[in-house]
C-alpha cells in the first residue's frame, strides 16, 4: 500500500469509530444549544438487535426452567441427574432448586439463574437521610441557594420547563425572550433531579414545589404531543417570549388551537438526549420525595413512555409515526437503564424481562460496544454527559436488582470505558457520579474529594450570565493536532464528522472554561476564544444546582463548605 494512502486509511477507521461516538456514552445524535454536526451520522452502525433475543438460538440454552422436549444444549448436561436434592456442586436441575436467590452476590459455584438474575421487587439504594443541616451555610451553600432562588425566579416560566432568558438589557429586569426550549426537556429533567437531591437533604418546602411543578412539565412534555408515550422537548403556551416566530411553517413546531391544550405548542423531533434527561429527573424524583400522587404519576408515565419504546423496538417515534431524524435509536445501556427504572418505579414483569434480556453475557457485546468513547474526548463531548447520567442510576439500581457478576462488569464498564478521561478533568457533575458510584475508595489527601471542592468553589456566582474567556496553553494534545491537520487535508472527514480542533493535553480548570447552558456537557479541553460578553444573557445554572446537591446528597460536600 503506498505511504502516501496511510492517512487517509486511518481516517476511514476514525469516520467508523465515529458511528459509535455518540453511542459512546449513550450519546446523542444533536446537540440543540450548538451546531448540528451529526445529522448525516447514524452512530448505531452496530444493530443491537442483531441477534434476536425473542428466539431461542443460543449453542447453550438460558431457559431457567428448560421445557424443550429435546434439550437443544450442545453438550446436555442432564443425561443423568434424578436426583430429588441438588447436591449444587454443578446445578443441573432442569428446575433451579434456589426459589430465591436472595444473595446481593450469587454464591453457587454454579447458578444456573445467574445470567438473568434479577432481584424480587421492590429494592431501595438511597442515602442514609443524616446529612448534617445544623452548621451555617458556607460559600458553596450560599452559591446553591442563590442559584436555585435565581432559576425559581427566571428559568421555569409558564409550566416549569427550564429556558435561557435574554433580558432586554444588563439590569436584567424586563425578558426579551427565551432561548435554548430545544433542550429544554433534557435540562428540566435533571433540574428535577437537583430539586429532589436538595429536598431530600434539607426538607425545604420551596424545593419539594419544585419538584411537585416539574414532574407536572415533564408529565406535560408527554401529553401534549398526542402520541402516547413519546415526549416533547418543549411545551409552552403560544407566547411571543418563548414561540418561535416560524412555528406555524416548522415541521418540528405544533401549535394547538384546540383540545385540553388548545393555546400551547410543543417542539417535536426528539432525541434520546431528551429522554435521558426526562428518564434522570423521573426516577430520582420518584425514590427521594415520598409522595404518593406524585409516585403514581411518575409510575403512569415511565409506564407508557417504555411501553411505546418496547412496541417500537426501542426507536423513538415521532408523531406524524415515522421515527426521528435526531437519535431515535434507544443505545442498548439507554435500554438497559430505563428498563430497570421502570421495573424499579413499577414491579412490572414486562419491564423485567427487558433488564433480563440484558443481563444475558450473550449481549455483553452491545453494551461493550456501546460504551467505545475514545472519540468523545475529540467529537460530539456532549455524549459524556450522556452516558454519565445513565450510568448514574444503572449502577445506583444495579447495586439492588443485579447479581454480583453483571454489577461488578457494569462497574468496570463504566470505570475503563465511560468515566476514562473525564476523570478529574475539573466536571463536578461526572466527578460526583464516579465517587458515589465508581469504583472510588477515598483516601488521604484525596484528588477527586480536592478536585470537587475545587470546582465547586470556583464556579462562578449567579446569575449564569455569557462570558467570553480565550484559555491558552502551550501544552497541547498531540492527538488533537494529527486529526485536526487530517481534517483540514481530507475535507469531506470534516463533513461527515464534525471538525476537529487542537485541544490542550489537560483540563482547564472551571474558570478557565467558556460559556455554556451545561457546563458539565462542554469538552473542558477546548482551547479559545469563545463565547460573548452579554450580561443581559442569562443560562439557567442547572449544572451548578444538579452538582451541588447531588454531592451534598452523597455527603461529599458538608453545608458549611
Amino acid at each position: 500500500m503506498p505511504a502516501r494512502w496511510l492517512p487517509l486509511f486511518f481516517a476511514l477507521f476514525l469516520v467508523l469509530g465515529s458511528f459509535f461516538v455518540a453511542g459512546c456514552s449513550s450519546g446523542d445524535d444533536d446537540d440543540d444549544h450548538q451546531a448540528d454536526d451529526d445529522t448525516a451520522v447514524d452512530d448505531d452502525l452496530v444493530d443491537d438487535d442483531a441477534v434476536d433475543d425473542d428466539a431461542d438460538d443460543d449453542s447453550v440454552d438460558d431457559d431457567t426452567v428448560d421445557d424443550d422436549a429435546v434439550d437443544d444444549d450442545s453438550v446436555d448436561d442432564d443425561t443423568i441427574d434424578d436426583d430429588s436434592v441438588d447436591d449444587d456442586t454443578i446445578d443441573d436441575d432442569t428446575v433451579d432448586d434456589d426459589t430465591v436467590d436472595d444473595d446481593a452476590v450469587d454464591d453457587d459455584s454454579v447458578d444456573d439463574d445467574t445470567d438473568t438474575y434479577v432481584a424480587p421487587w421492590p429494592q431501595s439504594n438511597i442515602e442514609v437521610q443524616d446529612y448534617n443541616e445544623a452548621p451555617g451555610p458556607g460559600d458553596r451553600r450560599l452559591k446553591a441557594e442563590a442559584y436555585d432562588l435565581w432559576h425559581e425566579g427566571n428559568h421555569q416560566p409558564f409550566y416549569g420547563s427550564t429556558v435561557g432568558v435574554q433580558f432586554t438589557d444588563d439590569t436584567r429586569t424586563v425578558v426579551d425572550h427565551y432561548f435554548d426550549i430545544g433542550d429544554s426537556c433534557m435540562w428540566t429533567g435533571t433540574y428535577t433531579a437537583g430539586q429532589a437531591f436538595r429536598y431530600y437533604v434539607t426538607g425545604d418546602e420551596q424545593a419539594l414545589t419544585n419538584v411537585k411543578k416539574m414532574v407536572a412539565a415533564l408529565d406535560g412534555h408527554l401529553h401534549i404531543t398526542g402520541r402516547p408515550g413519546f415526549i416533547a422537548r418543549y411545551r409552552g403556551p403560544q407566547d411571543p417570549l418563548v414561540t418561535p416566530s416560524d412555528c406555524a411553517t416548522d415541521e418540528n413546531c405544533h401549535l394547538i388551537n384546540d383540545g385540553a391544550y388548545a393555546g400551547d405548542f410543543w417542539i417535536g423531533n426528539t432525541s434520546r438526549d431528551q429522554y435521558t434527561g426526562w428518564f434522570f429527573g423521573m426516577v430520582n424524583a420518584f425514590d427521594l420525595v415520598d409522595d404518593p400522587d406524585l409516585r403514581q404519576m411518575i409510575a403512569d408515565d415511565v409506564t407508557e413512555v417504555l411501553d411505546e419504546l418496547i412496541a417500537n423496538n426501542w426507536i423513538i417515534i415521532d408523531a406524524d409515526g415515522k421515527p426521528t431524524t435526531a437519535g431515535p435509536n434507544v443505545l442498548s445501556l439507554q435500554q438497559y437503564d430505563w428498563s430497570l427504572i421502570g421495573y424499579h418505579i413499577t414491579g412490572l414483569d414486562r419491564f423485567k424481562e427487558q433488564v433480563q434480556k440484558w443481563t444475558r453475557d450473550d449481549h455483553r457485546i452491545f453494551l461493550i460496544i456501546d460504551s467505545i468513547n475514545v472519540l468523545n474526548r475529540y467529537l460530539q463531548y456532549y455524549g459524556n454527559n450522556l452516558g454519565h447520567q445513565n450510568m448514574y442510576n444503572l449502577l445506583r439500581l444495579g447495586k439492588v436488582y443485579l447479581g454480583g457478576d453483571d454489577y461488578n462488569f457494569l462497574s468496570t464498564l463504566f470505570d475503563t470505558q465511560v468515566h476514562t478521561f473525564t476523570r478529574l478533568s475539573h466536571n463536578a457533575f461526572f466527578n460526583s457520579i464516579f465517587m458515589s458510584q465508581g469504583l472510588y475508595t477515598p483516601s488521604p489527601g484525596d484528588a477527586y474529594q480536592t478536585q470537587l471542592e475545587q470546582d465547586l468553589g470556583e464556579f462562578r456566582p449567579s446569575p449564569n450570565i455569557h462570558y467570553a474567556i480565550d484559555p491558552e496553553t502551550a501544552n497541547v494534545d498531540p492527538v488533537s493536532v494529527f486529526l485536526h491537520d487530517l481534517m483540514e487535508k481530507y475535507p469531506v472527514l470534516q463533513q461527515i464528522m464534525g471538525d476537529v480542533q487542537v485541544q490542550a493535553a489537560e483540563a482547564f480548570p472551571v474558570q478557565q472554561q467558556c460559556s455554556t447552558d451545561f457546563l458539565w456537557q462542554r469538552n473542558p479541553f477546548s482551547i479559545g476564544p469563545c463565547g460573548n460578553d452579554d450580561p443581559a444573557a442569562v443560562e439557567p445554572g442547572v449544572d451548578y444546582i444538579v452538582a451541588y446537591w447531588m454531592a451534598s446528597y452523597h455527603k461529599f460536600i458538608t453545608k458549611d463548605q
